[in-house]
C-alpha cells in the first residue's frame, strides 16, 4: 500500500488568505489519493511563499521527513509540478533526493509516468516552469518599477511614520501613495531632535531605544531596538525622498544606484536634519570614533597636554579606581625616560581650571575687555564680515559644486552610491553644505543689524550661562563648554597656560541665548586606548 504525502502551496499571503486555492488543491490531491487507494498520512500546507526558494518551513519539512529511515510516507502528492518547484536545479536536487529513498513525486494534473521517459518529460516540464515564473517576475518587476516612477506604493509594509492611502483604481488595481501617520510621525520628529540634540544633548541609539522603552512608548507593538532606531534615522524617506528597488530580493545584494527609483514622499524632517544625524551617526560609529572618549566624564578630555612633550594628559586611576589623575601618555606607555611628565590629580587640576576660568573670563568686565577690540572696531568688523561672507559664499559655491560631481560619477557609473567611502564624503559635503549655509544667514543678520553685536547685557547674559552650564551635572555639557572657551590646557610641573578662542567667545557672545550649543566631544585623538582610560 502507498502511503501518501499532500503539499500545497500559493505564492502569496493574500492568496492564502483568500483560501480558494489551497483547499481547492487539497481536495484535488485528496480525490485522487482515494481513486487509487493510497491512505493521506500528512498533509503540508505551505501559505504566501514562493516555489523559486527552497528555504520554505512545510517543504522543507517534508523532505526531512521523507529522507529519514523510518519515512512516514512513500509518495509526495502535488497539484502540480510547479507547486513542487519553480527553480529547475532545486527541483532536480529534491527529486533525485527523493528517488534515492523511493519516495515518488506525482503531480495530479501532470501524468508524466515513470522510468526514464518519465523523468525527461518531468525535466522539461519543471524547465517550463522555471521559465515562466522568470518571466512572470520579470513582467513583475517591469510594472512595479513603473508604478514607482508614478510616484505609487507596491505594497510592502509602509515604513514607520507613514501609512498608505488609497488614490485611484485602475482595473483591478488599487493605487496608494505614502501619506504621514500622524502619532508615528510625531516619535520620528521625536527621534531626529533626540539624535541631532535640538533639545540637549545629542544622543546615540542605544539611548534613544532606552528613552523610548522606559516611557512604554513601543515601536508598532513592539518595543524600540538600536537597529529599529537606525532603521528610522539612516533612510532619506524622512526627507522627502524614497528610494524604491535598491535591493535584490533574491540576491539579498544592494542594486546599482542608477537602478534606483527615486519616489517623492512627505516629508517628516527637513534635509538638514536629516544630514546632521547622519553626521552625528557618523562621528559616533564605533569604527571611527571609541565609545570610551564619547562617553566618558573627564572634564577636559582632548584639552589637558602635557607641557613636556605636548601629547594628551589622559586618565589613569590608583587605589583601584578610587582616586583619578591626569598623566602623560608618553610617559605612561614609554616609561619615565620617554619624559618627565607629571602626574597630577584629576579634581586639581579640574578645580585650577575652573578657578582661572572663574576669575579671569566669566565677569562680565573681564568679558568685556577680552573682547574690546571687537566690539570698538565696528567698521573693521563689518569689513571682515562682508570678506567672511565672501568667502563663505565661495565655499557654499564649490561645496555645491563637489556634490554635484560625486552625483555625476554616481550617474555615469563610475561610483557605487553605497559605497561606504563615498557616503561619508557626501554626508560631510552635505552636513559642510548646511553649515555654510546657516553661516551665510548669521553673517548676513549681523550686517543688517543696526547695534553693534556685542553688547554689555549680552555679555552679562553670557556670563550667567557659562556659569550655569560649567555647574550643569551633565558631562558631556560641561565638555562642550569647556571646548567653547578652551583651546588647550598645557601644563608643566609648576606652571598651566590656558590658551582659548576670541573668536567663539565672541559668536556665542553675540548671541548667548541662541538654540545652537557648543559641539558635544565626539573624538579626541591621542586619548588613552585602554581599558582602564575612562571607567
Amino acid at each position: 500500500m502507498t502511503r501518501a504525502a499532500i503539499y500545497v502551496r500559493v505564492s502569496t499571503s493574500r492568496q492564502a488568505e483568500g483560501e480558494i486555492s489551497l483547499p481547492d488543491q487539497i481536495a484535488q490531491c485528496e480525490a485522487y489519493c482515494k481513486r487509487n487507494g493510497w491512505p493521506v498520512v500528512s498533509t503540508f500546507v505551505e501559505p504566501g511563499a514562493s516555489a523559486r526558494d527552497d528555504d520554505r518551513p512545510e517543504f522543507q519539512a517534508m523532505i526531512h521527513q521523507a529522507t529519514r529511515t523510518n519515512r512516514p510516507f512513500d509518495a509526495v502528492i502535488v497539484h502540480s509540478l510547479s507547486r513542487f518547484s519553480r527553480d529547475s536545479v532545486h527541483a532536480g536536487i529534491y527529486t533525485n533526493a527523493l528517488e534515492k529513498v523511493d519516495v515518488r513525486l506525482v503531480s495530479v494534473t501532470q501524468e508524466v509516468g515513470d522510468g526514464e521517459m518519465g523523468a525527461f518529460i518531468r525535466k522539461v516540464v519543471h524547465l517550463m516552469d522555471d521559465y515562466q515564473s522568470r518571466e512572470n517576475a520579470k513582467h513583475v518587476h517591469r510594472s512595479m518599477l513603473e508604478n514607482a516612477r508614478q510616484g505609487f506604493w507596491n505594497g510592502s509594509k509602509p515604513p514607520y511614520g507613514y501609512m498608505t492611502q488609497f488614490i485611484e483604481k485602475r482595473g483591478a488595481r488599487e493605487k496608494k501613495r505614502l501619506v504621514i501617520h500622524d502619532e508615528e510621525a510625531a516619535i520620528a520628529r521625536k527621534i531626529f531632535d533626540l539624535a541631532t540634540g535640538t533639545e540637549g544633548t545629542p544622543l546615540g541609539v542605544k539611548a534613544i531605544a532606552s528613552y523610548f522603552n522606559t516611557r512604554g512608548i513601543t515601536r508598532r507593538g513592539k518595543a524600540f531596538s538600536t537597529g529599529g532606531i537606525y532603521d528610522i534615522l539612516t533612510p532619506t524617506t524622512y526627507s522627502g525622498t524614497h528610494y524604491f528597488n535598491k535591493t535584490d530580493t533574491r540576491k539579498k545584494t544592494q542594486r546599482p544606484p542608477s537602478e534606483w527609483i527615486a519616489v517623492s514622499v512627505p516629508k517628516i524632517i527637513d534635509e538638514k536634519a536629516f544630514n546632521t544625524a547622519q553626521a552625528l551617526l557618523q562621528s559616533r560609529n564605533p569604527k571611527a570614533t571609541p565609545p570610551r572618549v564619547v562617553n566618558g566624564p573627564t572634564f577636559l578630555a582632548g584639552l589637558a597636554k602635557c607641557g613636556y612633550c605636548g601629547l594628551a594628559l589622559i586618565q589613569n586611576t590608583g587605589k583601584g579606581g578610587a582616586y583619578r589623575y591626569y598623566c602623560c601618555s608618553k610617559k605612561l606607555k614609554q616609561g619615565p625616560s620617554s619624559c618627565r611628565g607629571l602626574r597630577m590629580p584629576m579634581q586639581s587640576l579640574d578645580n585650577i581650571v575652573m578657578a582661572h576660568i572663574e576669575a579671569n573670563i566669566l565677569p562680565p568686565d573681564r568679558l568685556e575687555d577680552m573682547l574690546k577690540d571687537y566690539i570698538a572696531s565696528a567698521r573693521d568688523r563689518e569689513a571682515a564680515t562682508k570678506a567672511a561672507l565672501t568667502l563663505k559664499r565661495t565655499q557654499l559655491t564649490e561645496t555645491k559644486a563637489a556634490i554635484t560631481r560625486l552625483l555625476e560619477l554616481v550617474e555615469k557609473g563610475l561610483a557605487e552610491l553605497e559605497d561606504p567611502e563615498f557616503r561619508e564624503r557626501m554626508v560631510a559635503l552635505r552636513f559642510r553644505r548646511d553649515e555654510l549655509s546657516t553661516d551665510i544667514t548669521d553673517l548676513n543678520r549681523r550686517l543688517n543689524e543696526e547695534r553693534p553685536d556685542i553688547t554689555r547685557e549680552k555679555l552679562k547674559t553670557l556670563s550667567n550661562l557659562l556659569r550655569r552650564q560649567f555647574d550643569s551635572e551633565d558631562h558631556h555639557v560641561r565638555q562642550a563648554y569647556a571646548r567653547l572657551m578652551l583651546d588647550e590646557v598645557r601644563v608643566w610641573d609648576g606652571e598651566i597656560h590656558v590658551t582659548g578662542s576670541k573668536r567663539r567667545l565672541a559668536k556665542k557672545a553675540s548671541d548667548p541665548t541662541g538654540t545652537t550649543a557648543p559641539e558635544v566631544l565626539s573624538f579626541v585623538r591621542k586619548w588613552r586606548t585602554r581599558k582602564d582610560s575612562n571607567l
